[in-house]
């Protein structure tokens, strides 16, 4: 009776089955909770058991970092695929995978596009996140390079100082699906269109004050480029500029050096900046501030010294070059001194063959060298002196066969004096007495052609006179006056053709003639004898149409206002004309009117006694 209940076998199978899964359910539990956590860091894994690997690898989880995601990954993926725990940790590598590709995703997103990659390179193979990895990665790189393209382009864009350019790509990052290009790097290109709005004007201002070429404006030039940051897209220009106008002051100083401007090139120096990489320079200046200082001296103790302190440059320096153009300009300037020095004791000794020397040796000294101009002078005086002992012996020749007086002697002593060559001391002297004897020649030959002229002139024969008087050419002594006669003659015969065609032309006597005859006498010269015979006959003909234009006034008052218009001013005759010409044009206009109809005047109605209408 007490094993009744053993007979029922369900219920057995029933109480074994209960008391099985309760003994792994407990078995279960006990594995993942355990009651306090490991030292994981301090855990020999080789001896590890899976319950504690799976344990820290929950930790390591927890922490959410890519490099503690990978560790609990490989802690628990080292247990092998038949371990009954498999299932469970597939399950969690799968989640933490997922975990670290959306780390990847946030690291993208900040701007970490290596990182990213990185980490999601990293996830397992076997995973599922594991075959979006490339995909996501083409899409990061893709949206990476677009939003890099758009930023480049822009600061390309703002060094060519297109800022329109610039700003309207910059608005295209908005676009760009990545919080990093659509936030932090527009903002960025933003201020950096802004500062270089900026930095553009500060630019063109550095570069106006430099184009001064002053001190000031140098300086000026200096503080503008330097207020241009580092985080301008200007900043390499500004440095660049910065050195450019360091190497204009530098060499600016040496100009003002090379022009004796000491105190002018020191100052210039001094304000160059030091930190423009010509330090080396502008140590070697103060060398050549010393040398020139020793060559102003212009004497072969000052120009040695010279020479010897810029040998103190070495051939390493950055002005080495320099210095020896200076060096041989200098030793140059020496021999030029020593040939001068040579020159002028040459000379001393005083003889024409002394001082013929003493020129050739001062002809070596080149015009462009600082005693060129000194030489030049000297060589002056020279030449002048042995000039003058050559050709004043020919002179005086001259000047004696001149003195005989005629043509021939005249002649000869102009082929004399044409011996001194074009260029010589005395060839100006020459020149003035080669032109007062051809004068004296040229007058001895026309003389007697202009007496002869003014005799025929004398005589009456003014065309005669004329002929003869224009056999003396141009430029001859006695041109002029030959000019002056013809010029009389011709007038005086043109003032009698004159006179003579104006009687002729008054001949008829009617008004057209005598208004004819006036015209062709006031064209008489002033100068001509027939001048006032001609006055004479226009005062009595201007009367005579006067008298005429008062005649034809009783019929034709138009055409006597025609013919006393015709009376020039400069006749007496001309007031009473222009008197009269008043009267008869008021007697016309009096004439006209006193012709006009009359015009009848209309009553003011319209209408007349009979009230019909009146005809307009």
């Amino acid at each position: 009776m007490e094993l009744r209940w053993l007979k029922s076998w369900p219920v057995v199978v029933l109480l074994v089955f209960g008391f099985l899964g309760t003994v792994g359910t407990t078995a279960v539990v006990s594995l993942f909770r355990i009651p306090t956590a490991p030292n994981c860091r301090a855990v020999f894994w080789p001896t590890a058991s899976a319950s504690l690997r799976l344990q820290c690898a929950e930790s390591f989880a927890a922490e959410g970092t890519v490099k503690n995601l990978l560790a609990a990954i490989a802690l628990v993926d080292h247990l092998p695929e038949d371990h009954p725990l498999r299932f469970d940790i597939n399950q969690r590598i799968e989640t933490w995978a997922d975990q670290i590709l959306d780390l990847a995703e946030r690291s993208f997103e900040a701007g970490d596009l290596a990182g990213a990659i990185s980490a999601a390179r990293k996830i397992p193979a076997k995973t599922t996140a594991a075959s979006a990895v490339e995909e996501r990665i083409t899409r990061w790189q893709s949206i990476w390079q677009e939003g890099e393209n758009i930023f480049n382009t822009a600061v390309a864009q703002l060094k060519k100082k297109d800022f329109q350019k610039a700003f309207s790509l910059s608005v295209e990052l908005l676009d760009v699906p990545n919080k990093y290009w659509a936030g932090e790097k527009y903002n960025e290109l933003t201020k950096m269109i802004s500062l270089a709005r900026e930095d553009t004007r500060k630019l063109s201002e550095a570069l106006g004050f430099a184009k001064q070429g002053t001190l000031k404006g140098f300086t000026e030039a200096l503080k503008r480029l330097k207020d241009i940051g580092e985080d301008s897209v200007f900043y390499a220009e500004a440095q660049s500029e910065r050195k450019n106008i360091a190497k204009q002051m530098l060499k600016a100083a040496e100009d003002l050096l090379a022009d004796k401007a000491l105190s002018k090139a020191q100052d210039m120096l001094d304000a160059i900046p030091r930190d423009t990489g010509l330090s080396r320079e502008i140590a070697d200046f103060q060398i050549f501030v010393s040398a020139y200082q020793q060559a102003w001296a212009g004497n072969v103790s000052g120009l040695e010294s010279a020479i010897n302190r810029m040998k103190t440059l070495g051939k390493d320096r950055p002005r080495y070059a320099q210095g020896q153009k200076l060096i041989a300009q200098w030793e140059s300037e020496l021999r030029n001194l020593s040939l001068l020095t040579q020159a002028q004791e040459r000379a001393g000794r005083g003889s024409t063959a002394d001082l013929t020397a003493a020129i050739e040796i001062a002809r070596q000294i080149p015009r462009s060298s600082p005693q060129g101009d000194e030489a030049s002078r000297q060589i002056n005086q020279w030449q002048t002196r042995v000039e003058t002992v050559e050709d004043r012996p020919i002179l005086e020749r001259a000047d004696r066969l001149a003195g005989v007086g005629t043509a021939d002697n005249l002649r000869a002593a102009i082929q004399e004096a044409r011996k001194i060559g074009s260029g010589r001391t005395l060839r100006a002297e020459a020149d003035e007495r080669v032109a007062t004897w051809t004068s004296r020649i040229q007058r001895i030959e026309d003389q007697p052609i202009l007496d002869q002229a003014r005799a025929r002139a004398q005589s009456g024969d003014l065309p005669g006179a004329i002929a003869i008087a224009a056999r003396i050419g141009q430029g001859r002594a006695l041109y002029s006056a030959a000019q002056a006669d013809i010029d009389n003659w011709q007038a005086q015969e043109d003032g009698r053709s004159r006179l003579s065609e104006a009687v002729t032309a008054a001949a008829s006597g009617d008004a057209n003639a005598l208004a004819r005859a006036i015209e062709i006498a006031q064209r008489v010269p002033a100068q001509s004898s027939s001048k006032a015979q001609a006055d004479s006959q226009i005062e009595r003909w201007s009367w005579e149409l006067l008298t005429q234009a008062e005649t034809v006034a009783n019929n034709d008052l138009d055409q006597a206002i025609t013919i006393a218009g015709r009376i020039p001013s400069q006749a007496e005759a001309y007031a009473s004309a222009q008197i009269r010409i008043e009267n008869w044009q008021a007697e016309r206009r009096q004439l006209e009117e006193s012709q006009r109809p009359l015009t009848l005047i209309a009553p003011a109605d319209d209408a007349n006694a009979d009230e019909l209408p009146n005809r307009r």
